[in-house]
């Protein structure tokens, strides 16, 4: 939980200091490309000076006669309200005729609204003011006092020829914001320049239009806030950021805009006189003039969510379908969205630390998915512009924040363990025998191999008295730490039982006895104990359930089998002891069945193998450790240096 925590923390303060902002516009793109396009009102219009018409005029700009003609012509086809994205900067030297016919023709053209354009001081179109004290009629009288804050301000303007400036009935500003990456989602709705604010195209082109029609939406600016009235609707707040722009609503690129027109076509229509053309095309509709030639600079460029490189007539247009539709992006407090992000890390935190990795691996991809589609739904039904990239980021952060814990705390953990395991090893390997014992009749080695740090294999001799020498072997069921347990525990009582000099069987019995109320059910151990006198060629031997030892005499093996059952496996077990010749130059091979066990592939090393074996060094009168690391060496050949799963132990006893 405190990792999770901590990784809140961090994106919270990424986020608040603007790391994933690019992130986050890139994400607000995407989410339109997945939304795909969407139509945009019918009572938008647009009219594209495009290639063709640049080309049937000789060059650009186009004569600004033209727009005298399309404005007559839209006139004529009822279009409730036009407006050009063209800033017509400057008189014209060589056609001042144009310029007054075009300022007649906008004379008195209440639906009528032409550019401005607000910039920062460092950069100006020209044909205009260049301070905020300007304070010339034509300009001010498009404005409205404004005192609150919350709107942007600007230090240059660019306007219209002086004629055109005195004559347009409306202005509307055609400034828009560039994110950090270049592209243009936003819009300031006004702009202050000087004591004035001064509202956008689309705003503007909507309140020419509802003059005539009070369906449409009405704009209110007030200290608190820019609101959008609509008849028979509450009135709705239109978001503002802290830039003083608002998010716009994109409908799409150009196919959202059916209603789309060359501005040859438009003026073929007007020379031939074809009404029902031009009625059909822009009767009762708000009409957006603008640039998008590519084969003349005479477009403005810019990315936008659908397209890297766009005409910027088509933000307005969306920016005019928006204000129609009233379809504006908003964003959450932050404080919410980091509300939000605390209660996704605390849930984060109480699943991941309770799950295996596999599983906290799908939590983690089954949070990103909801994120991502809860992020979408709400950006597609609600227009809700969250910034996605902490939330998305969150859960992988989280998660590998979390293994990364669990993997150091694995490894210091593995660490201690391994150094505990060192200790146990070191315990276990005194509780072997450190050297053969003196009898000078015997000639006695073993050996033990666990399979791991510790094992549950055992093996042990002890003198009885002056005359006698007792062997053992165990294998305890299982290996590793909870074997070698055992295995200490069949030592201890061992050496209790056999100190007494009682017959094989009685040690066994009381070997047997302890051990059962030690272990849990289902765990036993194989034992084999021999006793060997100095005084008589013969041994004594009992066997519980342990592979047979290999005795070896006059060049033929004598299996000791079992006498009783393994240890501990049966309440009521008994065992009964053997006896057999053991004279001098005899053999005994006692071993466990990791020898005989021992894998390579399919195959086991086996008891042939190992008899076969025992034979031959029997032999060549070895001595005892010589045949014991002859045998481990042949085990060991067998298995090409994998001596599998389980321990390793081998003890061999020769009569001089």
């Amino acid at each position: 939980m405190a990792i999770a925590l901590a990784c809140w923390a961090v994106v919270v303060v990424l986020a608040l200091l603007g790391a994933f902002d690019l992130l986050d516009l890139r994400i607000h793109d995407w989410r339109y490309r997945l939304r795909g396009p969407l139509s945009a009102s019918p009572r938008v219009a647009l009219i594209e000076v495009d290639d063709a018409t640049i080309a049937a005029y000789g060059s650009w700009p186009l004569p600004r006669q033209t727009y005298a003609l399309l404005i007559t012509a839209l006139e004529g086809a009822r279009a409730q309200a036009v407006g050009f994205d063209l800033l017509f900067l400057g008189n014209s030297g060589e056609d001042p005729v144009a310029d007054r016919l075009l300022a007649t023709v906008t004379t008195g053209q209440r639906n009528l609204v032409h550019a401005i354009s607000f910039m920062p001081e460092d950069t100006w179109l020209g044909g205009g003011a260049a301070s905020p004290l300007d304070t010339r009629a034509e300009l001010i009288r498009h404005g409205r006092p404004f005192s609150a804050g919350g709107v942007p301000s600007a230090r240059r303007v660019s306007l219209p020829y002086p004629d055109l400036l005195a004559a347009a009935d409306a202005l509307g500003h055609t400034s828009v914001v560039v994110d950090r990456d270049g592209a243009v989602r936003r819009i300031p709705q006004y702009v202050r320049y000087g004591d004035w604010v001064y509202p956008a195209l689309a705003i503007r082109l909507v309140e020419s239009a509802a003059r005539s029609d009070t369906t449409l939406p009405q704009f209110e600016i007030a200290n608190d806030g820019l609101w959008l009235h609509r008849i028979g609707r509450p009135r709705q707040r239109v978001p503002v950021d802290r830039d003083g722009a608002t998010a716009i609503g994109f409908a799409g690129d150009r196919t959202s805009f059916p209603n789309s027109f060359s501005m040859l076509r438009v003026l073929q229509w007007y020379r031939d006189a074809d009404t029902t053309s031009l009625r059909r095309a822009f009767q009762g509709r708000l009409v957006l003039v603008g640039t998008t030639a590519v084969g003349e600079v005479a477009t403005d460029v810019g990315a936008m969510p659908f397209a890297e490189a766009v005409p910027l007539v088509y933000i307005h247009a969306n920016a005019l379908n928006a204000a129609l539709e009233g379809r504006y992006e908003c964003r959450p407090p932050a404080w919410l969205l980091h509300a939000a992000l605390l209660v996704l890390a605390v849930l984060l935190g109480a699943l991941l630390a309770l799950v295996s990795p596999g599983a906290a691996a799908a939590i983690v991809a089954g949070s990103v998915a909801l994120v991502a589609g809860a992020d979408q739904v709400l950006f597609v039904a609600g227009g809700f512009d969250v910034p996605a990239a902490g939330p998305l980021l969150l859960p992988a952060l989280v998660w590998t924040s979390i293994e990364g814990y669990r993997r150091v705390v694995t490894e210091r953990d593995a660490r201690a363990r391994e150094r505990e395991l060192e200790v146990a090893r070191s315990i276990q390997r005194r509780l072997l025998p450190e050297r053969p014992p003196e009898v000078p009749e015997f000639d006695v080695a073993g050996v033990n191999l666990p399979a791991e740090a510790v094992g549950g294999d055992y093996y042990d001799w002890m003198k009885l008295g002056e005359d006698a020498l007792a062997v053992a072997l165990g294998d305890v069921s299982g290996h590793g730490v909870p074997a070698a347990l055992l295995m200490s525990h069949l030592r201890a009582s061992f050496h209790a039982e056999a100190r007494t000099g009682a017959p094989t069987q009685a040690v066994i019995e009381g070997m047997h006895a302890s051990l059962i109320r030690a272990v849990s059910p289902g765990r036993f151990a194989t034992f084999f104990l021999v006793v060997a006198s100095r005084t008589e060629p013969a041994l004594r031997f009992c066997n519980a359930g342990h592979n047979p030892p290999l005795l070896v005499r006059g060049g033929t093996i004598d299996k000791l089998g079992a006498t009783g059952l393994p240890l501990a496996m049966q309440d009521d077990s008994t065992w009964t002891e053997e006896t057999r010749e053991f004279g001098s130059g005899d053999l005994l091979v006692i071993y466990s069945d990791g020898v005989t066990e021992c894998p390579y592939h399919r195959d086991m090393y086996g008891d042939e193998r190992l008899e076969a074996l025992v034979l031959r060094l029997a032999k060549q009168g070895l001595r005892a450790d010589d045949m014991v690391k002859v045998i481990l060496e042949d085990v060991r050949a067998f298995a090409h240096g994998d001596l599998g799963a389980d321990d390793i132990t081998l003890v061999v006893v020769q009569r001089r």
